[in-house]
């Protein structure tokens, strides 16, 4: 404790200031070495050439003979010590600074460039495929190390998250990790509702195929790109033409998988085509594709876990909700240590900034990014240290509106009491000028539906929510607000603070005119002043009505009932607030816009759907709001 408060003192503001700035750089994927020298400073850690020895680009042979480039960051004097691995497809350069800060605390600290990507062998990167067993491979190499006591701990943010993950079942040399922003779950950051996430997936993916190339910020301004208005519109037949089925595959290495999904020659497994990640990316159109793959789920992996985690997530996060999931399924099927040790905190973030701009200085936020590099989680659990770590409570979650941090035990709240709130109008709810409200009486037994053209040449435009670094965190809806293809329902102003924390879902009543269209919701505060503000946003394509695994067209003008996820958050509504609900067909980029014609008329076909919302006693549309009893 003492040591953490001379770091506070030494660094203050300025700290607070620089690590901001760098934890963006981490989570986009470029430069740690400021924040790693900072610490250095701060600890008042020897000079690093005197403690430290590196090795740079061994090449670690994988099992079928690719040899993936390796750093190791080395303690003086010459011995057997816990291992800290990263595996990450960004260059394992730009982590050199961290591999020091980790050797200086008496770990080894091992950096691998993944298959395909920057010194590492392999012709072309193909996401996610290989992670699993060449994470293995290094693990078991490691093993074999004579400055390697057999502890291992795992490190790292986002794709280098992912990495963890897939080695830390069915691994008793694995004695704790740290899973920031990610999932093992791709399935759930590659679609939502069966739509697509199209900026995510097509920018991200262009970014990482020039990994392997001098440029290690290219992803950056990939992500960034602007995407044209006619691009994106999917048009995709039913089920996809594949030899195998769902289940088949799943049970395929990666080897013969990789061949199957059209990504290498049969011949040569390990030397995929040229534009394989554009292949692969195709068929992410498909949710039984992901959902029933072993590389993008871990349904069956978390119960084989025996090291605790610490999960660190964000609200406006792009992996927000499968990384709340991965906490559930810890606490609730792993082994020991793993289930009652792992923790997680969810700030006011999204992938690469703060989500939330009204992030009070009460609440520190600037302060834990800092502690997010601190050591202690693996000095506790891998040297048997006592510090804070051993307090950390189960769930910390930072709650808008208050912007206050809570401490919490359990993740969904245990307290949490799911509140109906229905929509009503009289038939007028289109833009924020409209007359649809928001009440918790139920709706009676008729009232008048709600009406809008959905023109996909026409979209709605992404304004924020969970996106990679355009678009993203909480911004004023006003633009969406204004269109008359947005139905906008809206509460009375609170008289008293209402605080939602946890799932939110929508139960939408609609019928359309095509035979296959998306329906889209979005969760709003509309503060004093008038301005509204996305906490969460969700998607339902029309054809997965009835579950991923029975694609079905529908029929024009029949009613059906949609739930929409809008996966989680946590907001306090002050007086003077209201809850506001928007309801649309498209939120694109975001989403990849649906060409309403059910796969059928080639990628030329696109059609405007005329769609209908209905909210009466027969068909009660309604928001359903995780509220959290006042204490």
């Amino acid at each position: 404790m003492k040591r953490r408060n001379s770091f506070l003192l030494v660094l203050r503001s300025e700290l607070l200031r620089r690590v901001a700035v760098v934890f963006l750089a981490v989570l986009a994927f470029s430069a740690v070495s400021s924040c790693t020298a900072i610490m250095s400073s701060a600890l008042k850690l020897p000079p690093k050439e005197n403690r430290v020895v590196v090795e740079k680009d061994q090449m670690v042979a994988m099992r079928d003979g690719v040899h993936l480039a390796t750093d190791v960051y080395k303690p003086r004097p010459a011995g057997k010590y816990p291992v800290i691995l990263c595996r990450l497809p960004y260059g394992k350069n730009l982590l050199g600074e961290l591999g020091r800060l980790f050797a200086q605390r008496g770990y080894v600290f091992v950096i691998q460039d993944c298959r395909a990507t920057f010194n590492s062998e392999g012709e072309v990167f193909i996401p996610f495929v290989y992670d699993d067993q060449d994470g293995r491979d290094t693990v078991k190499w490691i093993s074999g190390q004579d400055w390697s006591n057999g502890s291992l701990g795992l490190w790292g943010a986002s794709y280098f998250g992912y990495t963890q993950w897939q080695v830390a079942d069915d691994n008793p040399s694995i004695k704790a990790f740290y899973p920031q922003i990610t999932t093992p779950n791709m399935y759930q950051a590659i679609f939502t509702g069966g739509a697509f996430h199209y900026s995510l997936a097509t920018g991200w993916s262009k970014g990482v195929g020039k990994q392997n190339k001098a440029n290690a910020l290219s992803m950056l301004s990939s992500t960034k790109v602007k995407f044209k208005p006619d691009e994106g519109i999917f048009n995709m037949p039913l089920k996809p033409d594949f030899k195998y089925s769902f289940e088949e595959l799943g049970k395929m290495s990666n080897e013969q998988l990789a061949v199957a999904m059209g990504l290498a020659p049969a011949d040569a497994p390990n030397q995929p085509y040229p534009d394989a990640v554009e292949k692969m990316v195709s068929l992410f159109a498909y949710p039984g594709f992901a959902i029933n793959s072993p590389i993008f789920n871990y349904f069956d992996r978390y119960d084989r876990v025996k090291a605790p985690a610490l999960l660190i997530a964000g609200w406006y996060d792009i992996f927000l909700q499968p990384q709340l999931d991965d906490f559930a399924a810890v606490k609730k099927t792993a082994l020991e240590p793993g289930r009652s040790g792992t923790r997680i905190i969810v700030g006011p973030w999204g992938h690469a900034s703060l989500g939330w701009k009204d992030a009070g200085k009460d609440a520190r936020t600037m302060t834990l990014f800092r502690d997010m590099f601190d050591l202690e989680w693996f000095d506790y659990w891998m040297r048997g240290k006592p510090n804070d770590a051993a307090q950390l409570p189960p769930v910390k979650i930072y709650v808008m509106g208050k912007n206050q941090w809570r401490d919490e035990n359990e993740w969904p709240l245990a307290r949490t009491n799911y509140t109906d709130y229905f929509i009503h109008s009289q038939g007028k709810a289109n833009s924020r000028a409209g007359d649809g409200v928001i009440t918790a009486e139920s709706p009676a037994k008729f009232e008048t539906t709600d009406e809008f053209t959905y023109d996909p040449m026409n979209p709605v435009e992404t304004i924020g929510g969970n996106n990679l670094m355009i678009d993203s965190g909480a911004l004023d809806q006003k633009k969406a607000e204004l269109r008359q293809d947005v139905l906008v329902y809206t509460s009375a102003a609170m008289t008293r603070e209402l605080e939602i924390t946890g799932p939110v879902k929508i139960i939408l009543y609609a019928a359309s005119s095509a035979i296959d269209t998306d329906f889209t919701a979005k969760l709003c505060v509309v503060r004093k002043d008038g301005t509204s503000l996305n906490l969460a946003d969700g998607i339902a394509r029309a054809r997965y009505h009835d579950g991923y695994d029975r694609p079905e067209l529908i029929k024009p003008g029949e009613v059906i009932k949609y739930e929409i996820d809008l996966w989680s958050t946590s907001y306090a509504f002050q007086p003077g607030e209201k809850i506001r609900i928007q309801v649309s067909s498209s939120n694109f980029p975001r989403y990849d816009r649906n060409s309403n014609c059910g796969g059928q008329g080639g990628k030329i076909c696109v059609k405007k759907a005329y769609q209908t919302v209905y909210h009466d006693a027969k068909h009660p549309s309604k928001i359903v709001l995780p509220v959290i009893p006042e204490d």
